[in-house]
């Protein structure tokens, strides 16, 4: 008989539940959608309770849609977006709003923040550079500037393991977030105790942490809400692009997954954690037990394109934006387009970093600002990988997932200005997929993170670059280089 395992995914614009059985076949989805408030510009902030009511929301379609009930589910699993931080008091009920990996109010701090932990990054403590968002960044701004939220807070958490902790009760994570909260010693796997002393931040505030696969509870006291009844099994999880990665089968050094969304990030798995030089990429734990990653990012990918459309395109879909770039040349006849409309984050971190075109002509139609967005977001992903090869990351293809998949011509693009191979994801679930993965090692279905990973594999297609294509694109790239 088929065993059911409940994979639940919050991300940044909504929260996603999908039932999997035992052989990755999707059974059932529910899905709801929410925003991001900013009461102050540079604020980007969520409700936790609105997570966790439109989660239940979600799990009690899913479960319909699957045809089966709450009590007929094996295990449950989590993933989520990462950075972000949820202050509890000591009834774990949140004190604020959840301030999420999008808000830039921390700037303020970062560079006090460089001067303390600087000294113990040569201990291989921490491997990232300060940047807003990240809950050290959250908590040393909130110390300086809202004491009385300050003296409310008993405890902190990471988006998804608030949710996870609305299932079970228990205060706990995992080393892929973790590592991304800036406050974790990702050689010992645990804490970095000297860090989070000398930023002042309360040790006792900090979950407990044990394996992304690893059972942490059963479902308590939730069946009204979601429709699961107690003494379900509930596993830890990991962070989203850890997770993603998973459903993609990328858990070994040599693979490289390229998601393109709302954000645009290459994922490249690592035997043992390493820095990248100057740490211009961002160095976190995998789901694996000693496994890391390296991951480079652009912040504003379909985005771009997203604003694009919804500023100077009212009206007009995505297809026939990307038919009309399929029509205009490689390189856009000279029109270049700087994807920095939230600021950059790799290989080089510059928050106030501001979007532009340039070399615009009068010969320029709406096709070759397409064009030139496309070409921009990968330019900058091209630039990502440079770094990593500098790190000694070899690849000979990239497995591709997000929104990108639906635009032939961004594919084209991003074989050529990358020089890879594109193996296209055929994945209907990304992060939700590789969370009911780990629900399903956790609660004793598969052996291990190969196994699993081993149900992952769905690309059946692919994209080879152009080799004259992508020598054009190599000289631009170059030149571009030059100008920075």
């Amino acid at each position: 008989m088929a065993q059911n395992l409940l994979g639940i995914d919050l991300g940044t614009s909504g929260v996603r539940a999908a039932i999997f059985d035992d052989s990755a076949t999707l059974l059932g989805l529910g899905t709801r959608q929410y925003s991001i408030q900013s009461p102050m510009p540079g604020h980007a902030e969520q409700s936790p309770e609105e997570w966790w009511k439109l989660c239940a929301e979600a799990v009690r379609d899913a479960l319909k849609a699957a045809g089966i009930s709450g009590g007929d589910l094996t295990g449950i699993s989590f993933s989520g977006q990462m950075h972000g931080t949820v202050l509890l008091d000591d009834y774990g009920d949140p004190v604020s709003p959840a301030i999420i990996w999008a808000d830039r109010r921390s700037e303020s701090v970062l560079d006090e923040i460089e001067e303390t932990v600087g000294s113990e990054r040569k201990e291989k403590m921490i491997m990232n550079r300060a940047f807003p968002g990240t809950q050290a960044a959250t908590l040393v701004w909130i110390k300086h500037n809202n004491i009385p939220l300050w003296r409310k807070t008993v405890r902190v958490l990471s988006p998804k393991d608030y949710l996870r902790f609305r299932f079970c009760g228990y205060y706990h994570t995992e080393p892929s977030d973790a590592s991304a909260t800036l406050l974790f010693d990702i050689d010992l796997r645990d804490w970095a105790e000297k860090v989070i002393d000398s930023l002042g931040i309360p040790s006792g505030w900090l979950p407990f942490v044990i394996n992304s696969d690893q059972m942490v509870g059963e479902t308590e006291d939730i069946e009204e809400e979601t429709g699961i009844p107690d003494g379900i099994p509930v596993v830890m999880g990991g962070g989203d692009q850890p997770c993603a990665a998973l459903a993609n089968g990328v858990i070994e050094p040599g693979s490289l997954l390229l998601t393109v969304g709302t954000g645009g990030q290459l994922f490249a798995p690592l035997k043992v954690p390493a820095a990248s030089p100057d740490y211009s990429l961002n160095t976190f734990c995998h789901l694996t037990d000693s496994r890391a990653y390296v991951m480079g990012a652009t912040l504003a990918a379909g985005m771009s394109l997203s604003w694009f459309r919804d500023t100077l395109c009212k009206g007009s879909d995505f297809a026939s934006l990307s038919d009309e770039a399929a029509t205009i040349a490689a390189g856009s006849d000279g029109l270049r387009f700087t994807p920095y409309l939230t600021g950059r984050r790799s290989p080089v971190l510059d928050p106030s970093a501001s979007a532009s075109f340039s070399g615009l002509a009068i010969t320029h139609e709406r096709g070759h600002f397409v064009r030139a967005v496309m070409e921009g977001v990968a330019f900058e992903l091209r630039e990502n990988l440079e770094a990593m090869r500098t790190m000694g990351v070899k690849v000979d293809h990239a497995v591709c997932s997000g929104g990108v998949l639906n635009s032939p011509v961004w594919l084209e693009i991003l074989a050529n200005v990358l020089d890879l191979p594109l193996k296209l994801s055929e994945r209907q679930e990304q992060a939700s997929f590789g969370a009911a993965l780990i629900a399903g090692i956790g609660s004793g279905i598969y052996s291990g993170w190969r196994e699993a990973a081993a149900l992952a594999d769905s690309t059946t297609k692919s994209i080879e670059p152009e080799p004259s294509t992508a020598d054009y694109y190599n000289e631009i790239y170059e030149s571009l280089k030059k100008a920075r």
